[in-house]
């Protein structure tokens, strides 16, 4: 099996407990060959816990390395889209944490510089891989006049499981001010240029939890679904950590509903009803490693009923969707979840803002 140099921009919280222990998991298929991060202490700590031969302290001499053949971009949102640049610029393979970008023109201008180079680019959509959502895309076309659709993530955040078990190195206080201050920018510019520059702090921090929390959900739907005509209604708590939004999809609508609170438990749930028929995909967090997800079919009839479970799948989706990332770049299968699909994702999201926003500002006559 051929086997990939693999270099990481951004050894934080999801590299440090998700990433690199599958990655070492892996190394009939991946070296871990280098590792930027914008915080020596956590570039150091982090490089001596895995092994790392290579550290580097500014990406583009990371990405100047003959020696990896592709990146994952694990920094924070706002550098997505510059970092993914860069690397394909440098001849890299991508593979590229969600959300893609944070605005709709930074991943048009990433497509268009993948669209001059031969480099694959791959969307960490972890719960598209899920052995779970795929048994329901299995089932999913057993069904016919689907009627309705309920998508739900009603969580307590990742800190709270993890923990538990783990602890993440956090920066020494050594993070250089200018990048502080530039990524800080960025960021809220970033969020402004979606949610307008009069929106208040609950619909920015309600766009980054769509991009951060709802896009698994929203992408999900749309590899099983497709794509809705448009956003019927959509409401923010004042937080923005509460979201409801109802999606026209012609014959039928889909409710998507979220909550992040403090109460300890992981409900992120995929319901489609048929006239007789009901499948149920299930989730669990992420912060602790193969937890099972589950598939649930029913069937009913005139004069019968029967309920199907399957799984519990214990399989890491994000084991799946490296694997895939694997044969993409070694057998030239297909991306399964790429950047133009990101495009309707991130234009979703965008479309509940702009519908959730006029209904905020009415209620709260802002």
């Amino acid at each position: 099996m051929t086997k990939l140099s693999l270099g990481l921009l951004g050894a934080g919280e999801v590299a440090q407990l998700i990433h690199l222990p599958i990655l070492q998991q892996m190394q009939d298929r991946y070296q871990i060959a280098a590792l930027y991060d914008p915080s020596p202490s956590v570039l150091n700590a982090v490089a001596d816990k895995w092994a790392v031969p290579k550290r580097y302290d500014t990406v583009e001499t990371l990405l100047a390395d003959e020696e990896v053949d592709a990146v994952m971009v694990l920094s924070p949102d706002q550098f997505h889209g510059e970092h993914a640049r860069a690397a394909l610029r440098a001849g890299k393979h991508v593979f590229l944490e969600k959300p893609a970008c944070l605005t709709v023109a930074d991943l048009q201008s990433l497509i268009e510089v993948q669209q001059q180079t031969d480099r694959q680019v791959m969307i960490g959509y972890m719960r598209c891989y899920a052995p779970a959502f795929m048994q329901g895309q299995k089932l999913l076309q057993q069904m016919s006049d689907i009627r309705y659709a309920r998508v739900r993530d009603l969580i307590c955040e990742g800190p709270w499981f993890f923990r538990k078990w783990s602890e993440v190195v956090t920066p020494a206080d050594d993070i250089s001010a200018d990048v502080l201050t530039s990524g800080r920018a960025k960021r809220m510019a970033d969020l402004k240029a979606v949610c307008g520059e009069d929106a208040p702090p609950a619909i920015l921090k309600s766009y980054e939890v769509l991009t951060g929390l709802g896009v698994h959900s929203l992408s999900a739907v749309r590899m099983l679904l497709g794509s809705p005509r448009r956003v019927i209604s959509a409401h923010v708590g004042q937080d923005g950590t509460q979201i409801h939004a109802l999606l026209d999809y012609g014959n039928f609508v889909t409710s998507y509903e979220c909550l992040i609170d403090d109460v300890v438990r992981f409900d992120a749930t995929i319901e489609v009803l048929s006239r007789r028929e009901e499948l149920s995909i299930h989730y669990d967090t992420p912060y602790i490693r193969n937890l099972p997800g589950r598939t649930v079919f029913q069937a009913s009839s005139e004069s019968e009923n029967s309920s199907q479970t399957f799984g519990p799948f214990y399989k890491d989706p994000f084991q799946v969707e490296l694997e895939h990332f694997h044969d993409v770049l070694t057998t030239g299968v297909p991306v399964r979840t790429h950047l133009h699909d990101a495009v309707r994702d991130l234009e979703l999201c965008q479309e509940i803002i702009k519908v959730a926003k006029l209904s905020f500002l009415r209620k709260y006559n802002k």
